[in-house]
């Protein structure tokens, strides 16, 4: 199992490696046996070089108390997770699977094991968003997406359909935000 030291260490490039912790309990982070840790580790560009990159947007008028930046991050996210998960299904082999849990001294996981569906996985340690999506085949190693945010923009413009009150002019806030995905598999601690 990884240490504190190489946790910190691993998050110095967040986009070359991103371990999540995978928790059965959801927010759970109690003592545990080093058998019973997970991992989404996520696939460097020479592992697999696919990425998509997504928008999501949301609109408010001004004085309406929503969160227009919060909900457009979680579109963002949500876009990109889906449009590469299935490439993901179809083409991350247990090879590649075997190479990425290698590279950070973890082992595959690739036992049939249907807790992960239940209990979405927390993001932790540079990721935005993780979502577990299942098994490559029957026999395949545990698949997750990574999510991280690219950009944001908020803008307002005047719009005459939303009530400002007295003395003011209506307007509506605008928040675009774009994230990009990547592949991870599961990887168990030796």
């Amino acid at each position: 199992m990884p240490t504190q030291r190489n946790l910190l260490t691993m998050t110095i490039a967040p986009r070359a490696l991103t371990f999540v912790a995978l928790c059965a309990g959801g927010g759970d982070f109690g003592a545990r046996s080093a058998q019973a840790a997970a991992y989404c580790v996520e696939l460097t560009a020479s592992e697999f070089n696919n990425s998509s990159i997504r928008r999501g947007d949301y609109n408010a008028c001004a004085r309406e108390k929503s969160d227009i930046a919060g909900t457009a991050r979680d579109r963002a996210r949500d876009n990109a997770s889906n449009a590469i998960a299935r490439q993901c299904l179809d083409r991350v082999t247990l090879q590649i699977a075997r190479r990425a849990c290698n590279r950070v001294n973890l082992m595959v996981n690739a036992l049939a094991d249907s807790k992960w569906g239940d209990v979405p996985p927390p993001a932790k340690l540079g990721a935005d968003k993780v979502k577990y999506i299942g098994r490559a085949a029957s026999d395949g190693p545990g698949l997750c997406v990574v999510a991280h945010d690219d950009s944001f923009r908020k803008r307002n413009i005047v719009d005459g359909a939303c009530d400002q009150g007295a003395g003011l002019l209506p307007h509506r806030n605008f928040a675009i935000a774009r994230a990009r995905a990547r592949c991870a598999v599961v990887c168990d601690a030796p």
